[in-house]
């Protein structure tokens, strides 16, 4: 691939290929929990696997091409760690434990409103809803969400028993609300690390190295996580089981792989672009969840995730057209002084001339 296709269509290719990893990782993990799995311990393990797998990569690919690790840096990487993975992830799983996969892939479709608000109003991502693209990213985001929440709220005729509600205020009046807010503030949380890596990466742009002095940070404060709220010390044993496939894949592609991409995406497209992405997840968990665990697959599913595709595109399609307008005042921009040069150049002759 050139390097013209690859900045023009890599990104797009990345983000669906993290996207189909988060949601096979919420089959998985789910399986984990039901298996006994301990989410503090989870989080320790899968930020040293993937640790131990980037950092030598990062090592040799970039031993020329990265910058001295300042002080300023570190701070930078050690808060993005927290944010990101420490914060982020315990709340997650812990909001995952309580709830279901596709309840908890749903509540990520909250990332792309949260990022889209906390950007404009950081002033990194230009909004004007006179203009169609303008107007294009933020029904796009609403219809987003409003899909996800179909999917996760509506079953299709099963909606309008009254057995349903009632199971339904059951759970919210039991383990369900809590799950339900542990996974609003990690998508928050998310939301926060994917905007504050617009700030970091010029700080420190050698993304594979960030990434594994990201991880290797968040595995000592998951462990101190993890040693505060957990005495269990069997619950840190390795055995061959699904936990152990919980650690393995999670570390490899959910972390190691996942956010190296997801940093080479915003450094390319911005943090609202990597996060539209989200709401593709839902739609896969959905898929999954009836192949694999043998759930029913309901009209809201299906309606749910009409929704969320089409609300994805309206959000790509703003931010291409933002993309174009940027191409063209630059180029327009180029023009002016390259015409400024030629007046300069033939009026300074000129004025030599009536001089002498």
């Amino acid at each position: 691939m050139s390097s013209e296709a690859l900045d023009s269509y890599g990104p797009y290719v990345a983000q669906v290929m993290v996207q189909i990893v988060y949601a096979l990782m919420n089959i998985i993990i789910k399986v984990a929990l039901d298996d006994g799995l301990n989410h503090y311990v989870f989080v320790t393990y899968r930020q040293l696997v993937a640790t131990l797998a980037i950092s030598p990569v990062a090592y040799f690919v970039e031993r020329k091409d990265r910058p001295p690790l300042t002080f300023k840096a570190t701070i930078h990487i050690f808060l993005l760690g927290l944010v990101g993975i420490t914060i982020n992830q315990n709340l997650y799983f812990a909001g995952l434990n309580y709830t279901s996969s596709t309840f908890a892939s749903a509540t990520t479709n909250m990332i792309p409103v949260a990022t889209f608000i906390l950007a404009f109003f950081l002033r990194m991502e230009d909004v004007n809803i006179k203009k169609i693209r303008g107007l294009a990213k933020v029904v796009g985001t609403a219809i987003c969400v409003g899909g996800a929440l179909i999917m996760t709220l509506y079953n299709g005729t099963q909606l309008l028993r009254s057995s349903f509600w009632l199971q339904q205020w059951q759970l919210l009046g039991s383990t369900w609300a809590l799950g339900a807010i542990l996974l609003f503030a990690s998508a928050f949380a998310w939301s926060v690390w994917l905007t504050y890596q617009a700030w970091v990466i010029p700080c420190y742009p050698a993304q594979l190295s960030l990434t594994a002095i990201m991880c290797f940070v968040a595995t000592f404060q998951s462990a101190a996580v993890a040693l505060i709220l957990n005495h269990d010390a069997s619950e840190w044993k390795i055995g061959w089981n699904i936990q152990l496939l919980s650690y393995v894949y999670t570390g490899l592609t959910c972390s190691a792989f996942a956010f190296f991409i997801q940093s080479w995406c915003i450094k390319r497209k911005g943090p609202v672009f990597s996060s539209a992405f989200n709401p593709l997840a839902t739609v896969i968990v959905a898929i999954l969840q009836t192949v694999c665990l043998h759930e029913s697959l309901h009209l809201g599913s299906v309606v749910g995730g009409v929704l969320v595709i089409m609300g994805l595109y309206f959000v790509l399609w703003g931010k291409a057209e933002d993309k174009k307008d940027q191409l063209i005042g630059s180029r327009r921009s180029s023009g002016l002084e390259q015409v400024e040069d030629v007046v300069v150049t033939v009026r300074e002759p000129l004025i030599n001339e009536h001089h002498s």
